[in-house]
């Protein structure tokens, strides 16, 4: 008779909140990597003349004030929940497990173009992860990310060697979460972007931002 034994390995659960005027050395919204020269350095973000007379006379988008907003919105980065699972189940040489990581989505924000370096991406509408209206309807985050990961091992015995057999299999449920929204509403100043709001799309980043599809992995080891 054949008996088996199920543990739960490692379980944890993270409340964070990540807030604040500057992000850091790499933008997360907009790619930009300059470590202590960014763009957020050259933004008089306490000027209120960008959104009047700037907006006013030549058509700037958005208030530069938003980037200055200490404690008002979230910084791209932020995750406020994140739920990890894991747990195994062993009979005889067979091991099975099971894990998944759930993690609540990133803050969406709009961004205009900067008028003067021509940059998209750059001046947001609204306070930090206010939200935009999308493709898939008004959303201010990501959607939440729970992918499931799966594997098994068999060893096999044989004169005090070992052999075991290795399966994993990433995203088991083949499962296509959006990773992120086009959140640039201009290509430059002046000129509007026709991939606005759409899922899967980012500004940043080339190709579909969707979550990896299903991946599977062989493997064999040897003991001696």
């Amino acid at each position: 008779m054949l008996s088996g034994s199920l543990h739960i390995d490692n379980s944890s659960y993270r409340w964070s909140r990540l807030t604040g005027n500057f992000e850091g050395f790499f933008r997360n919204d907009n790619g930009q990597s300059d470590p202590a020269i960014s763009s957020l350095f050259d933004y008089p973000t306490n000027d209120p003349t960008y959104a009047t007379t700037g907006a006013q006379q030549f058509g700037f988008a958005g208030d530069i004030r938003f980037l200055g907003a200490a404690g008002i919105g979230p910084l791209p980065l932020d995750r406020t929940h994140d739920i990890k699972v894991f747990g195994t189940y062993a009979i005889d040489h067979l091991n099975l497990s099971i894990g998944t990581e759930v993690e609540s989505g990133a803050p969406l924000t709009a961004l205009a173009a900067h008028p003067a370096y021509n940059a998209a991406g750059e001046i947001p509408l609204t306070p930090r992860g206010a939200g935009l209206q999308t493709s898939a309807g008004f959303r201010t985050r990501t959607p939440w990310t729970s992918p499931v990961n799966a594997g098994a091992s068999y060893d096999l015995r044989m004169s005090g060697r070992s052999l075991k057999l290795i399966a994993d299999v990433f995203n088991l449920f083949n499962t296509q979460t959006v990773l992120d929204y086009n959140s640039f509403t201009e290509l430059g100043f002046g000129t509007p972007n026709p991939d606005f709001g759409l899922a899967g799309v980012s500004g940043v980043l080339g190709g579909q931002q969707l979550q990896a599809p299903r991946q599977l992995r062989l493997g064999v080891r040897f003991e001696f």
